[in-house]
């Protein structure tokens, strides 16, 4: 049953409507400034820059004013983050996850099937996973976990493998900003490295999870809008929408041809591995816990539900934004690169290309000389591009259309903050989920369930300071592949994680079985895994998470059939209280 809004609650409500009412505008007023100054002639390099420091400056001071010395709001945000809001820090920090796997898809899988399980994943996550957090009060999934399996071992290794899932995350975003900070400003990697640190740092340490979700808020309010602009320009000036049912299909197939003859035809999204890989990514997916964190700062689990149905809805959106957005883009390299000398393309080709985003006959050119030279090597080349002569990374269809448009340096500067932004938030979840597990799960419930607030987040911060310095410092002399990171991290949430929030509720499952199952599913995942050699494969690395999820599910289940209903008792009032109690079982907020 739904709480009554207390005038207390109604005044928060209407405190944080002004507060995003003033982001808005402050967000709008910049944007107008920065597209006058190129307006008025400054140049463009600085232009382009303002965008992405105005924008990670934002977040920075999100974080800063939501410093909090409480338990309750460091970790849960004080229960008041409303639906909406939530529901769009859900969507900033699951296209964060995505964007790793734009098109070429890595390991030549469908992106279809990705789409797919990553779709079917966030529908769990927002509407069954986090609204199931949220009803137990738990500040974390091993929180939850071993509440209802009091055991230090697998206390111990619950908080082992979430905190490994949160550092796979917090990599995958970390490198997925320093690679946009690279490629949007020309900024040195070291120098891009310190600067998202110094982001993570402010906005993560000091509010913890506030600062995570409202920052993620904004991020996803500068993505939907930075996208939105050029669009909304290309229809007001009359140009048909390329999307099928809303606009003209033939567009639609044409764009679409372009891009599968850019990437290739995919595999089958429906056919025996194909569904592995669905099954596979919609359970990882579905206990990731970094993903979770929007769901635990609503007011309760029917609040936890409302934005996990917000959050599906702008996600709708931001598929159909982006689709047309790559879609105009792919027609606007069309018309403008095919049929003309390799030579002779706008400035903005060669910058792409040299930065990876673009390739002219199979390589990555910098200069219109090196362009000619590779085509005269091309084999059928006679002076002007063809379509084959050409290679587009779905990055540059999505951060490319002003450019491609001829619009002002000023929107491909908002367009490639947003980018940014999403993977920096995307970091400071994984820093926060991997602070929780350490300062709280570990450091207060095994150590010292006596500490002081202090004492506690102190340990908190500490530990999130560390990880970003260390982070910092690896990612400074090593380049990763953020969806690399992001596939471990599903194995392991898929192979550990998922099986043991199935068998929290069932009864008759004891600790001692929960803790059998842990291993038999991570054991079973890395042995499958090391059979695949150095680099296994996409379908190598679905299959062990499957193997590992099913195994750890048989075990725990045959371990504990033996169990009497009297022995299954402290299960079934735990069940009871999750499934059917008023909530806030382990009354964790209780504490301040």
């Amino acid at each position: 049953m739904k709480k009554p809004l207390t005038d207390e609650d109604l005044f928060e409500r209407a405190s944080i409507d002004g507060r995003v009412a003033f982001a808005v505008a402050a967000f709008a007023l910049a944007a107008g400034l920065v597209a006058l100054l190129d307006r008025v002639g400054v140049p463009e390099r600085i232009v382009g820059i303002l965008g992405p420091l105005f924008v990670l400056g934002g977040l920075a001071v999100v974080g800063l004013l939501l410093h909090s010395m409480r338990v309750s709001r460091f970790h849960a945000a004080g229960r008041a983050v409303p639906a909406p809001y939530a529901g769009l820090a859900f969507m900033a920090l699951s296209t964060g996850l995505f964007l790793p796997f734009l098109p070429p898809v890595p390991g030549g899988a469908s992106l279809t099937g990705l789409l797919t399980g990553f779709g079917l994943g966030y529908l769990l996550a927002a509407l069954v996973t986090g609204p199931l957090l949220r009803k137990t009060g738990a500040f974390s999934l091993p929180d939850l976990l071993t509440a209802r399996f009091p055991q230090l071992g697998l206390r111990l290794g619950a908080i082992a493998v979430v905190g490994a899932v949160a550092v796979l995350v917090t990599l995958a975003g970390y490198e997925s900003a320093v690679r946009g900070l690279v490629n949007a400003l020309a900024m040195p990697r070291g120098l891009a490295c310190v600067l998202v640190a110094v982001i993570l740092l402010l906005v993560v340490v000091p509010g913890g999870v506030s600062g995570v979700v409202w920052a993620a808020t904004g991020a996803a309010g500068i993505l939907l809008a930075s996208l939105l602009l050029p669009l909304a320009l290309l229809i007001l000036r009359g140009e048909p929408l390329p999307l099928p049912g809303i606009g003209q299909r033939a567009l639609w197939d044409s764009a679409l041809a372009d891009m599968v003859a850019w990437h290739g035809a995919t595999p089958a999204a429906f056919s025996g591995t194909g569904v592995l890989l669905i099954a596979a990514i919609a359970i990882g997916v579905a206990a990731l816990g970094p993903l979770l964190s929007p769901a635990m700062t609503c007011n309760d689990a029917s609040a936890a539900r409302r934005a996990g149905l917000s959050s599906l809805a702008w996600w709708l959106s931001l598929i159909a934004i982006v689709a047309a957005t790559m879609a105009y883009s792919a027609l606007a390299i069309e018309s403008t690169f095919v049929g003309s000398a390799a030579d002779a393309l706008p400035a903005y080709a060669y910058r792409a290309a040299g930065r990876g985003l673009l390739t002219i006959c199979g390589q990555a050119v910098v200069s219109p000389e090196a362009a000619l030279a590779a085509c005269k090597a091309a084999a059928g080349y006679a002076g002007t591009l063809r379509p084959q002569d050409i290679v587009v990374s779905g990055g540059w269809l999505v951060a490319g259309l002003s450019e491609l448009r001829g619009f002002s340096v000023a929107f491909s500067g908002l367009v490639a903050a947003g980018l940014i932004a999403v993977g920096v938030m995307l970091a400071a979840s994984g820093i926060q989920a991997l602070g929780t597990a350490v300062g709280h799960d570990m450091f207060y419930r095994v150590r010292d369930t006596t500490a002081l607030t202090s004492r506690r987040l102190a340990a908190t911060r500490l530990t999130m300071t560390l990880a970003i310095v260390v982070l910092c410092a690896t990612l400074m002399q090593v380049t990763i592949y953020p969806a690399a990171m992001i596939g471990m991290a599903i194995v392991f949430s898929a192979a550990a994680v998922a099986p043991l929030m199935a068998l929290a509720l069932w009864p008759r499952v004891s600790a001692p079985a929960a803790s059998l199952a842990l291993l038999a599913g991570l054991c079973t995942a890395g042995v499958i895994i090391a059979l695949g050699g150095d680099l296994p494969s996409i379908e190598r690395l679905a299959a062990s998470a499957l193997a590992g999820c099913f195994v750890a599910l048989l075990v725990g289940v045959a371990t504990s059939l033996r169990r009497s209903r009297d022995q299954s008792r402290t299960g079934r009032i735990f069940v009871e209280g999750v499934l059917h109690g008023e909530g806030e079982i382990l009354n964790t907020d209780g504490a301040s």
